[in-house]
């Protein structure tokens, strides 16, 4: 297929204007051009051009940097002076619903190709991983009735999988989650005593829509989470560290992009939680308190490939939340996964 590429860059005419002679077109040269081929794309169908008509003079003057116009280079820019005696307007008005219709073909290819680019690299499909990560936990329970207490809750070792469906030619994708922490026996800063705490565990579930020409992913869904905190009344009343077994499903929204640092990709995720339903398990030694925590999760994601395989990640998470006491915590860790498909 031969290719070639016209452009109609300006034409404009002084022909009804005092003393005018001509029309100017500025045209782009197509595959097999010739001077004579070309000036019968506007002009009458009975005119008479030849090679001494001042029109064809005035072009081929007007043109010097055309060394051969029997052989003309396809891609090349001339000016056209069509005398206003030969110009055939319905001509040239054919000439650019063509040259309308051809540039839209153009961009629609070149759209196309651009679309095809973005999207190679994507997934497509169900994906898998399984990943480790060891964490620094600690804890903030303050309540002016019964006491603060500050505790760390360290996890040697979380174990999950996270797994995403790709629909074909979808901007749409869907990404879901599980997690279980084991965790070392909590210390605090009101004894010397340890105290054993239940594993934490957490699931999510997310849909996820790709913002083409911004270049990230926005994503909104549901967490869920079961964790562990002290007992106020039961440390003042019966001066007993005993701990109580939270149960929150939050509200999610986000987003995650793949950005660069000197040159070598990271991927990234920020997202912001509030609590939709919340539930509070107290321990039965305990003293029952006012209601179960609400408020809000911030966490911040990066993961690096460093293999087709294999990444390493890092995490920061903090809560913040009112309930039995203002509760805060941070938690911080660190590890790898591995890709399955």
């Amino acid at each position: 297929m031969k290719k070639f590429i016209i452009l109609l860059c300006l034409f404009y005419s002084t022909a009804f204007a005092a003393g005018a002679k001509y029309y100017k077109v500025k045209y782009i040269v197509e595959s097999n051009d010739t001077l004579a081929k070309i000036f019968k794309r506007f002009v009458f169908p009975d005119s008479v051009i030849t090679l001494k008509t001042p029109m064809t003079q005035k072009t081929i003057k007007g043109n010097p940097h055309v060394g051969n116009w029997s052989k003309l280079e396809s891609g090349t820019k001339v000016n056209l002076y069509i005398a206003a005696e030969f110009m055939d307007l319905s001509k040239y008005k054919d000439y650019v619903q063509k040259l309308k219709k051809g540039l839209a073909e153009v961009q629609k290819k070149k759209e196309e190709q651009q679309e095809t680019e973005n999207s190679k690299g994507l997934p497509e499909g169900l994906k898998a991983s399984l990943f480790y990560m060891a964490s620094y936990g600690q804890f903030t329970q303050d309540n002016p009735r019964y006491a603060e207490v500050k505790f760390l809750q360290n996890s040697p070792a979380t174990l999950g999988a996270s797994f995403s469906f790709y629909p074909k030619k979808s901007d749409w994708s869907f990404a879901w989650s599980a997690y279980f922490s084991y965790l070392l026996a909590t210390s605090n800063n009101l004894d010397s005593s340890n105290v054993s705490v239940p594993p934490e565990i957490g699931a999510t579930f997310y849909n996820e829509y790709r913002f083409k020409n911004q270049n990230f992913t926005g994503y909104f869904g549901l967490d869920f989470e079961k964790f562990s905190t002290f007992n106020m009344g039961g440390i003042q009343r019966q001066r007993k560290i005993l701990l109580d077994e939270n149960t929150v499903l939050y509200a999610t929204v986000g987003i995650s992009k793949l950005v660069h640092v000197f040159g070598s990709p990271y991927f990234t995720k920020i997202s912001i939680s509030k609590s939709l339903t919340t539930s509070i398990a107290e321990n039965a030694q305990g003293v029952t308190s006012e209601g179960a925590y609400d408020g809000f999760k911030f966490l911040w994601y990066v993961n690096k490939k460093f293999s087709k395989k294999l990444y390493l990640h890092t995490l920061f998470k903090y809560h913040s939340m009112d309930g039995p006491s203002k509760l805060s915590t941070l938690r911080l860790g660190v590890g790898f996964g591995y890709i399955l498909f």
